[in-house]
């Protein structure tokens, strides 16, 4: 029961990714599988949501390094989204729907029970986020 309320939640997440214009638009050409997070996710969801949680990172990263704000390894997805939000990078919507997203996903990577649907919303709502991220750094 924890786990359905706890995944329930995304398409909440997924609601409020794209009120804040992070998702890109599903028009746009997706490649099945093209991450590894979703060749994975019938199989081991935390694995896929964890995929899922680096790639988001990743994009973070990338994001700050653009911008020429300091990181190290060793800054969290919590501080990257702080720095990102303080250079104006990303709007405090747009911060505070990936900090959401970020402890749920989190979750995941700490052995949190994930159920099947979230598994499915990372394959079908994490390639749009991701190409939304990107549209960013470019």
């Amino acid at each position: 029961m924890e786990a359905t309320r706890r995944w329930g939640g995304l398409d909440k997440i997924a609601h409020k990714i794209e009120k804040a214009g992070l998702l890109a638009e599903e028009a746009e050409e997706m490649v099945v599988g093209e991450f590894s997070f979703q060749s994975v996710a019938e199989e081991d969801p935390n694995l896929a949501l964890a995929g899922l949680r680096i790639e988001i990172e990743k994009r973070l990263r990338q994001l700050a390094e653009l911008s020429q704000i300091p990181i190290d390894r060793r800054s969290s997805m919590t501080r990257l989204l702080s720095q990102l939000s303080e250079k104006s990078i990303l709007s405090n919507e747009e911060r505070s729907v990936l900090a959401n997203l970020s402890e749920l996903l989190n979750s995941a990577v700490h052995g949190a029970e994930v159920d099947a649907r979230a598994a499915q919303w990372a394959v079908e709502v994490g390639p749009r986020l991701l190409r939304g991220l990107e549209k960013k750094i470019r």
